[in-house]
């Protein structure tokens, strides 16, 4: 059986961001909360030789992994990566930016409305805006037993990381009406499911039920039925009976002109 869905693969997702930005020729873009900047390489080729890509994320390790990985792009300065606390006002002057994306971040931000202001603040008019995120606890999975997965499921949707002062695993379904009140709201949104119908070793599938299976004491599960939880689910995969759907939430805004 074949799905219609695209299946999880970060080479293509990263380019679908990029694509949604509109980057126009020698344009200038903002990755903001650009983690491990896996979608710079398609902003940097969809803003030219002569455009400038701005990587910003807080995460000082995460900006000198990507250092090492660009050295020309930075050298030659089509490539700027700064250090930022993006619930903070943005160092950025008003109208700078023709493109922005912001994906998986804005669930972590305290005041969603005020990072939603000021993205349209630094944006050209006429300039667009890509805003994205996972719905976590939107996740479809096939499964014998429905109740603990609705456990796990929902326990790592509701689990707040280390490094986060705030989350939501609902964020997917809850960033239209967030942009739709905010200076964004000329906007158009989709939700795209990511589909894996194998568990193999390096499936996005895989990374998440083991990611609910570490979490599963959180949940009230004990480790041995977690683990024979995914066990089951790796059976029903060997007889070609498994399904995992992502819902991944993105608006589209493009800034009026004047």
């Amino acid at each position: 059986m074949r799905s219609l869905n695209p299946e999880w693969s970060p080479d293509s997702f990263h380019a679908r961001v990029a694509a949604l930005a509109e980057i126009p020729a020698n344009g200038k873009v903002l990755d903001l909360g650009c983690g491990k900047g896996l979608t710079l390489p398609y902003l940097l080729a969809a803003s030219g030789p002569s455009g400038e890509v701005v990587g910003a994320d807080r995460d000082q390790r995460s900006l000198d992994a990507i250092r090492s990985g660009f050295p020309e792009e930075i050298a030659n300065g089509r490539l700027t990566l700064t250090n930022v606390r993006i619930d903070d006002t943005l160092p950025f002057l008003a109208e700078r930016f023709d493109s922005i994306v912001c994906q998986n971040v804005i669930e972590c931000i305290p005041d969603k409305g005020a990072l939603l202001t000021d993205i349209a603040r630094i944006l050209k008019p006429g300039g667009v805006a890509v805003i994205g995120h996972h719905d976590f606890d939107g996740v479809l999975l096939a499964s014998d037993d429905r109740d603990l997965t609705r456990r796990l499921v929902h326990g790592y949707a509701d689990h707040t990381q280390e490094w986060q002062e705030v989350s939501d695993g609902q964020m997917g379904r809850q960033l239209p009406g967030l942009v739709g009140a905010s200076p964004l709201s000329t906007a158009v949104t989709e939700t795209v499911l990511f589909v894996d119908r194998t568990l193999s070793r390096n499936s996005y599938a895989r990374q998440h039920l083991e990611g609910m299976v570490s979490l599963a004491r959180e949940s009230g599960v004990t480790d041995d039925e977690a683990g024979a939880w995914l066990a089951r689910l790796e059976a029903r995969a060997e007889a070609g009976q498994f399904y995992y759907a992502l819902p991944w939430v993105y608006v589209v805004s493009r800034l009026p002109s004047p």
